[in-house]
């Protein structure tokens, strides 16, 4: 139950920050760099649960969920020369 009350607090932080209501979630993912700091956040806290993701956002495989946080990580996390 920890790891969901995490999810939870991710989701409305995240939510605040863009200022939507929780049921318009999806408008998370429309916004590039809110989806790569959700995901991020998500594997941070260890709550990339496959099922409770692709209850809320119909992201339905493991592989996506990766793909996300590899291009953020790659965002955020980029070696500056």
């Amino acid at each position: 139950m920890y790891v969901m009350s995490n999810y939870e607090r991710i989701i409305e932080i995240i939510c605040s920050m863009k200022g939507i209501d929780k049921e318009e979630l999806f408008k998370i993912l429309e916004d590039r760099e809110f989806k790569y700091l959700l995901f991020l956040l998500l594997k941070r806290y260890k709550c990339d649960d496959i099922n409770k993701i692709s209850k809320d956002f119909s992201i339905n495989s493991r592989r996506t969920v990766n793909y996300n946080v590899k291009k953020a990580q790659e965002k955020f996390f980029k070696q500056r020369i």
